[in-house]
């Protein structure tokens, strides 16, 4: 795989509103207690920068840098950022699997639905381990899309499950990675590991339920996911008409009920050195 992270198949128009509205308290609310004003912060995979403007608020006067391989979420990040009148943050173009830092230069590093995409998790975590300070902390959440579920449990809504998993795996993701993310830190080098699950992506009540077939519409409807579920077979084009109905029907439900686990941890850089 290319050392730049994939961020594949999502149209921009819809990454730009998944990830924009994401909150530090409900995504990653277990590094929130280790924040400090002053700490310089890295976000790897920072997208449209919801999460690292936050963490800027919580560190200030702190250093936050927000790391993306896309330009154009960048753009929005530094839009907002102006918006918020925050200082002491900068976005820059980078991969998370050849971090452009040198050698123990921040105190917390986050990758927050990132390395779900990657081939190599493992490199990226030496990576963000090689660019943390003595005592630092690496944070991960993604998801685990083998907890997805739906009520009704519609087949229709399961098949869009499906399909998503099977672009990951060909882009090189893994869909359950997170799951054994102690693990894989203890693997990179990490001294310790703690462990966490949530479940930040719920839709539970009329306005939200609506908002995600909105965006599976998006997701599904146009755009490389669409043609590489086409291409290769998986699926046609008269299916994905009819789960999209099914999916727009479901969210108008009185019962619509949507959800799936984020697995995290926490990996503490050894006290006495650097990497």
């Amino acid at each position: 795989m290319s050392s730049a992270v994939k961020r594949y198949l999502i149209p921009a128009g819809v990454q730009h509103r998944y990830v924009g509205v994401r909150r530090a308290a409900h995504f990653v609310p277990f590094l929130l207690p280790h924040l400090r004003a002053g700490m310089s912060v890295l976000d790897c995979g920072c997208g449209t920068g919801s999460l690292t403007l936050d963490l800027a608020e919580s560190v200030a006067p702190g250093r936050v840098i927000g790391l993306d391989v896309d330009e154009s979420q960048l753009a929005v990040a530094r839009a907002s950022a102006d918006n918020r009148r925050l200082d002491g943050v900068e976005f820059s173009r980078g991969s998370v699997y050849e971090l452009p830092f040198a050698d123990a230069t921040f105190d917390v590093v986050l990758a927050n639905a990132v390395l779900i995409h990657l081939a190599d998790p493992v490199q990226a975590l030496r990576e963000m381990r090689r660019v943390l300070r003595p005592g630092g902390i690496a944070a991960v959440s993604d998801d685990d899309l083998s907890t997805v579920v739906f009520s009704p449990d519609l087949p229709e809504l399961r098949r869009l499950r499906d399909l998503f998993v099977q672009a990951l795996c060909r882009s090189g993701g893994n869909p359950t990675y997170s799951r054994h993310l102690r693990a894989l830190m203890l693997e990179a080098g990490f001294v310790r590991t703690e462990g966490f699950a949530l479940a930040p992506e719920t839709y539970a009540e009329s306005s939200t339920t609506r908002w995600f077939a909105t965006f599976l519409r998006g997701l599904f409807g146009a755009g490389d996911l669409r043609t590489l579920c086409l291409e290769e077979g998986w699926t046609t084009e008269e299916e994905l008409s009819r789960f999209l109905q099914v999916a727009q029907a479901w969210s108008r439900r009185p019962d619509a009920f949507a959800t799936w686990l984020y697995c995290a941890a926490l990996g503490w850089q050894d006290e006495r050195e650097a990497a």
